[in-house]
């Protein structure tokens, strides 16, 4: 709506365009002077017509002998009854043509008083929306500041965060080559003193033998306990040195450790600041979209909207192919492999040519007829797999959500999450995805929304660890819904989808009925690789359900129908767009007639201002 009246207002000012209101004024006042110069006619021809009247019926009078002698009076009495029936018209002409110009006037002066209330008007919402746009702008400006800002703090604070890592690093690295030069020396030391204590234990047994060769028994028991004196002195000399080292080493180790705390501590912190600037961050960039005037759009339109770049590819083909062409052979042979090429398999796009071939074979086809055949099908297809997601009311609902990198797990789980906990719901999610850096903080953002705790491990920690200590702390303190976010694999990977099992099997042995739901989130970009994807996640995880997002950004929406013709998975909701509300639950006969084209036809023609009437 914005949009329109800015275009508006451009062309007003490059052509000298008139409003709505101006035109119809203007047509009013021009009606009104038409009005005028038809009364004034109008009194006129009354006058004319009273006296050809009065000048008729003399004639008559006279042709009929009705009049054949009259003295003088009478002639008189005659024209002077004339004259006065010609003044009486003549002032009855002149009354009405007063009459008939007062209400033209009145009429007029109406019309101008109307004409200029709605300039007022007119110029009153022109003065109003100026205003509000340039709020509005003012707003969207300051915002966009601020963000800048933040965006810059976010930078500077990464850069802050990644030095201080390296110089943690660096830290860590300095003491543990000071610790094992510290641990070589002391071994160098304790060689050297046992080298040396050995050789005076050799000098002291040569001298006792000597002694005891040369001098008496007393002599060598004096020169023993002399000697076993200074080795006592020796010991306490050393054992006093040792004690010193060993203080002074530990020492050492405490003013070290207290400050690696500190480089962690410091670490933590702003690691903290960064979860908080990408919480800032998102709700700034809610705040910016709420301020964005946004037109209300039905159901049938928001998704027709958001299947427009497959609709558009596939309707235009249709209609260049069959533009009132004869379906033969090839007409089908042709439409089977439009079909094929916009993603809609085999199966599918054999039932749409079999369907025509049965009723329009050998007639001419319009693409209407086409796109109506092609609804038929997809309906058909889609009908029985159509199933809102909806709770089991077990005790404590487990939901584990799968799917390849960049699907849409984590956004689709805080959909789900924010939609639960606006019905009042316990929920507890769980970053199953420790590999991930950015994974943590994404959920963390999603979980203030819902108002739901978000637990988190180490990074590349356990995946499976951290979902039996989630399982265990849901019951415990009493949650309705735990919501399990696993980590983006590729479904060839098979360690990666080992890893997936394994939360699987620790789901199992804490409740043999859990997961309650697992749901499959499919990228609908990725076209035909949807179908490996779903095949792989089926067998590992069991599918429950799935959840295809990124519908508005592709031209290969007609994937879905080709996964739900081979794997018969119910389709619980579709992604069309970024907002909350842009999860949609699945209807097949809405999804039908949008992704046929069906409802772009349907739409209404919209009339240029200028052909609507006064």
């Amino acid at each position: 709506m914005a949009e329109e009246k800015k275009k508006g207002g451009f062309f007003k000012k490059l052509f000298g365009g008139k409003t709505k209101e101006e035109k119809l004024a203007e047509e009013a006042a021009e009606r009104a002077a038409k009005q005028q110069l038809v009364d004034e006619q109008m009194a006129a021809r009354m006058a004319a017509i009273n006296a050809a009247a009065l000048k008729s019926a003399r004639e008559q009078d006279e042709a009929a002998g009705i009049v054949e002698k009259v003295d003088e009076a009478d002639a008189q009495e005659q024209a002077r009854i004339e004259a006065e029936e010609k003044a009486k018209a003549e002032e009855q002409a002149r009354h009405d043509l007063e009459a008939a110009k007062k209400l033209a006037e009145e009429k007029k002066q109406k019309e101008e008083e109307h004409k200029a209330e709605l300039a007022r008007l007119a110029e009153e919402k022109r003065l109003a929306e100026e205003k509000a746009k340039e709020e509005r702008i003012a707003a969207e400006k300051a915002e966009k500041e601020r963000l800048a800002k933040l965006e810059e703090e976010k930078k500077a604070k990464a850069e802050a965060e990644r030095k201080a890592r390296e110089a943690t690093e660096k830290a860590e690295a300095e003491a543990l080559a000071k610790e094992e030069a510290r641990k070589k020396a002391e071994a160098e030391e304790a060689a050297r003193r046992q080298a040396e204590e050995k050789a005076r234990r050799e000098a002291e047994a040569e001298a006792l033998r000597k002694a005891e060769a040369e001098k008496s028994e007393a002599e060598a028991r004096k020169l023993r306990q002399q000697q076993e004196a200074e080795r006592k002195v020796r010991e306490e000399e050393g054992a006093r040195q040792a004690a010193e080292r060993e203080t002074a080493r530990k020492a050492e180790e405490e003013a070290e450790a207290a400050r690696l705390a500190e480089l962690k501590a410091e670490q933590e912190r702003l690691e903290a600041e960064k979860i908080a600037a990408a919480r800032a961050a998102q709700v700034s960039e809610d705040k910016i979209k709420a301020l964005q005037p946004e037109e209300k759009k039905g159901f049938l339109e928001r998704i027709s909207d958001g299947l427009k770049k497959s609709t558009s590819r596939m309707s235009e083909n249709i209609t260049a192919v069959f533009n009132k062409r004869k379906l033969d052979d090839d007409a089908l042979e042709d439409l089977e492999d439009l079909l094929i090429q916009s993603d809609f398999g085999i199966g599918p796009a054999t039932k749409v040519t079999t369907l025509l071939a049965k009723d329009k074979f050998d007639k001419e086809v319009t693409d209407m007829e086409i796109k109506v055949a092609l609804a038929d099908v997809i309906s058909d297809i889609l009908t029985p797999l159509e199933k809102p997601f909806e709770l089991t009311g077990a005790k404590l609902e487990v939901i584990l959500f799968v799917g390849v990198n960049g699907s849409g797990k984590t956004t689709t789980l805080g959909k789900i999450a924010k939609r639960y906990a606006d019905e009042g719901k316990k929920i507890l999610i769980v970053a199953g995805d420790t590999f991930r850096a950015a994974a943590d903080a994404q959920l963390r953002v999603w979980g203030d929304r819902a108002g739901a705790p978000v637990m988190v491990g180490k990074q590349g920690a356990d995946a499976a660890g951290l979902v039996f200590d989630a399982m265990e702390r849901a019951k415990s303190e009493g949650y309705d819904i735990l919501m399990i976010d696993t980590a983006g694999r590729l479904q060839n990977r098979t360690e990666l989808m080992d890893e997936l099992a394994k939360v699987v099997r620790v789901i199992k042995k804490q409740d043999e009925t859990a997961p309650h739901h697992s749901l499959l989130v499919l990228d609908a970009t990725v076209g035909q690789n949807a179908l490996l994807q779903t095949e792989a996640f089926q067998n590992v995880a069991g599918v429950t359900g799935l959840i295809m997002t990124k519908l508005d950004g592709t031209a290969k929406g007609g994937v879905l129908v080709a996964l739900s013709d081979k794997f018969k998975i119910p389709i619980h909701a579709i992604g069309i767009g970024e907002r909350i509300e842009d999860l949609e639950n699945f209807s097949a006969p809405v999804f039908a007639a949008a992704l046929s084209g069906v409802a772009d036809a349907m739409k209404p023609v919209e009339l240029p201002h200028f052909c609507i009437l006064a």
